[in-house]
């Protein structure tokens, strides 16, 4: 029980490199990537559940995100092909801003850390998770600028968390409030 959470964790990154190649076979495609998703929510629930929350656990969980994320990207870009090459500038700026974070509390905390749990990058995951389901309904350039927009604004309040606390705080939902 003391390693579930992050075992949960891992299986998503594991999982999630399997969504490309899988992405042509419908069935099984929607089986993992709902398994995915909801490794994404268990994950932290069984660590708070079984009180073994972490640091690594934390680090794992953001890990299966940065996965499943560029899983989706990819999986986006092939579905749609160029229609989303001209957001691709905007695609890079939100990884840039996701690197300078790191590169911030690298340098500030000394420990790397891939995001933080604020309520701003759980909704930045969402819609990244629902965004495939959302190109079937909605115009993609819509849904993928939207997406990143809330990515950019998400990653900007991670950058000011990081740059205005005293210590790390990886469970901090919001620059407005503290833990």
């Amino acid at each position: 029980m003391k390693h579930l959470a992050n075992l949960v964790s891992l299986s998503r990154v594991f999982l999630s490199m399997l969504l490309v190649p899988l992405r042509n076979h419908a069935g099984i495609f929607i089986g993992v990537y709902l398994v995915c998703g909801f490794s994404d929510v268990l994950d932290g629930f069984v660590a708070r559940k079984t009180k073994t929350e972490s640091v690594t656990g934390a680090r794992l969980d953001s890990l299966g995100d940065v996965f499943m994320f560029t899983a989706i990207v990819l999986i986006l870009y092939l579905r749609t092909g160029k229609e989303l090459a001209p957001f691709f500038p905007v695609l890079v700026a939100v990884v840039l801003a996701r690197l300078v974070n790191v590169g911030i509390a690298g340098y500030r905390f000394k420990v790397l850390v891939i995001g933080l749990h604020t309520w701003g990058n759980k909704l930045t995951g969402l819609l990244v998770y629902m965004a495939p389901l959302l190109v079937m309904a909605c115009p993609p350039e819509k849904i993928f600028l939207f997406v990143c927009l809330v990515a950019i604004l998400s990653a900007v309040e991670e950058g000011c968390i990081h740059l205005s606390s005293s210590k790390l705080e990886l469970n901090r939902k919001s620059i407005f409030l503290k833990e």
